[in-house]
């Protein structure tokens, strides 16, 4: 991409930070109530608190929210402890993954293989720890969360197969019981929460090991209304609260003038609009840097940068801040899951659906893709309909959720050192005293963002915590036929490891699944369509094969 003083990588040009930093660092007893509250989950992977601090970066009340079901101190921080122990888990296992083979053998397909093991990693340990949690919860302060938004559906032609381990749309966390009676009334004390999720956000940085890679969820008590498709979104936002508008009706620059009233300038020429180095943004920039407006870009990943624009005290080189977003065009579920906190802190944004056909097009230029990037196929036009987008060319989050304040949080765990907070940085593995250090972005329906440091003792060493943090199919596909048969019968006969298997079943292998009251239809079809296309290969037909004849109670039975 061409660059000048308008149009510049994030990388070259970094971000500096001097605004509020408040921190409360944790004394011996809240360490201590720490890991007693968090006792089950930690001791899954032999872990324990020994620091913790809380740095307070906007405690602005939003006067719009409470906690609800989530004043539950116990299930509000296993978000947090999510976020950072899936970050602590990829570290471990697959950061910088690709930096081990020579440039000239990396090939597409592994790079594929390398991506999908850190996603596999990080939905493994997320799974893991909100189910843990709420299994554990008292009466009275029940849950059942239900995840709604997600990514690593979609297939990106001539890039990904799709079908990414994740988790997915669908799937719930809860006791077993609750799980069991989804769809049926519930007893009046369950409170039922929606979740979204990106499990890594900048999956090709995380293989790389370079900047800002991070795992991303939500809990919020609204419920979802309507589920936006897993296809490209253009969106429109910003810190600062503006009204909403259609954008097919006004220009660029009309917006931008909409957005920069918003932040009380008097000119747009103070606005910096973030981009995804991509040649289907080139018109858009082309634009914006007519009217003098900065368009600051990165290679990969465009959630946490709509989390933290308008924070004051953050600054890029040329003295301009963070400020929006106008025309840039990424995945959904990063619209939902960086729009939510954005909303809470104060901001706004606006999305539109896209044709992801027309953007993955490399026969046209990117003049007529942009031109075109509403020209949708009929079968994109059906997941228009079907999510009831047809009558609303526009939305909101206040389209997708019923209450956008409703309580809720989100948290963020850096796997690398973040470019745009620079003082959060990646996970920390210390060998030699055997700790794990990482730092976690929240944000809460209260509007309060924070930045927590938490370090960790692994009670027995790295290398244990490692193996304990380790997909199940890391040990698999190095079996064949009757090795691998056996080793998926010990897993199924042992409680723990039985749990264990599970979640890494649902979270590969839910493009042919369907839930039904916490079991699964097998779609064979499904299955050979997906190894078809590159998302599975033979080694997943074997797995699921054993599984569905080992593992009779975890399938309805039926024949598709």
């Amino acid at each position: 991409m061409m660059k000048n003083s308008l149009r510049f990588d994030v990388a070259d040009h970094p971000l500096s930070y001097n605004g509020k930093r408040d921190e409360d660092h944790f004394n011996r007893d809240r360490v201590a109530e720490f890991n007693h509250r968090h006792v089950e989950v930690l001791s899954n992977y032999d872990l324990e608190l020994v620091e913790g601090a809380i740095i307070t970066l906007d405690d602005r009340f939003n006067n719009k929210s409470n906690f609800g079901a989530l004043r539950n101190r116990q299930l509000r921080q296993s978000v947090i402890v999510a976020a950072s122990l899936s970050a602590v888990a990829v570290a471990l296992h697959g950061r910088g993954a690709a930096n081990s083979i020579p440039k000239e053998k990396l090939t597409k397909d592994l790079t594929d293989e390398f991506k999908r093991a850190n996603d596999r990693t990080s939905a493994q340990i997320i799974a893991e720890v909100l189910q843990t949690t709420t299994e554990t919860m008292p009466a009275g302060e029940e849950v059942l969360i239900e995840s709604t938004i997600t990514e690593g559906v979609r297939v990106k032609p001539g890039k990904e197969a799709g079908g990414n381990p994740t988790i997915a749309v669908g799937t719930l966390f809860g006791k077993e019981d609750h799980r069991a009676r989804y769809g049926l009334p519930m007893p009046r004390p369950i409170s039922l929460l929606s979740m979204g999720n990106d499990v890594i956000d900048g999956t090709t940085k995380s293989i790389k090991g370079i900047h800002s890679s991070l795992t991303a969820l939500f809990l919020t008590e609204s419920n979802v209304k309507r589920h936006l498709p897993d296809i490209y979104v253009q969106r429109w936002m910003g810190g600062a609260y503006f009204e909403e508008f259609n954008p097919r009706g006004v220009s660029m620059i009309d917006a931008a003038e909409v957005i920069a009233k918003a932040y009380g300038y008097n000119s747009v020429d103070k606005l910096s609009s973030f981009f995804l180095d991509r040649p289907r943004h080139h018109v858009a920039m082309d634009t914006l840097n007519k009217a003098n407006i900065a368009t600051p870009f990165d290679k990969d990943g465009d959630l946490f940068p709509a989390i933290i624009l308008g924070s004051k005290g953050l600054t890029f080189p040329n003295g301009r801040g963070l400020n929006c977003m106008i025309g840039e065009i990424g995945g959904s579920a990063e619209w939902v899951t960086g729009v939510l906190p954005l909303v809470w802190r104060g901001g706004q944004a606006i999305g539109m659906l896209t044709s992801q056909s027309v953007l993955t097009r490399k026969d046209i230029s990117p003049e007529d893709v942009w031109r075109e990037r509403f020209h949708f196929t009929e079968e994109e036009y059906m997941l228009i309909q079907d999510a009831r987008f047809e009558q609303k060319p526009y939305f909101t989050v206040g389209d997708i959720l019923d209450d956008p304040f409703a309580g809720g949080i989100a948290a963020f765990g850096c796997i690398t050192d973040s470019i745009f907070l620079p003082f959060m940085k990646g996970v920390t593995i210390n060998e030699k005293d055997n700790t794990l250090e990482c730092n976690v972005l929240v944000v809460t329906s209260l509007g309060f963002m924070t930045w927590w440091n938490l370090k960790f003792n692994c009670k027995s060493g790295v290398n244990n915590t490692r193996e304990l943090m380790r997909s199940p199919k890391d040990h698999l596909v190095k079996l064949e036929k009757n090795d691998l048969e056996k080793a998926i019968g010990d897993t199924l006969k042992n409680p723990a490891s039985y749990k264990r298997f599970r979640w890494f079943f649902i979270n590969e292998y839910y493009p042919a699944l369907i839930p039904v009251r916490d079991k699964f239809v097998l779609l064979h079809k499904a299955v050979d369509g997906l190894i078809e296309r590159g998302a599975l290969n033979a080694k997943d037909r074997e797995i699921i094969e054993i599984t569905e004849r080992l593992a009779q109670d975890l399938f309805v039975d039926s024949n598709y």
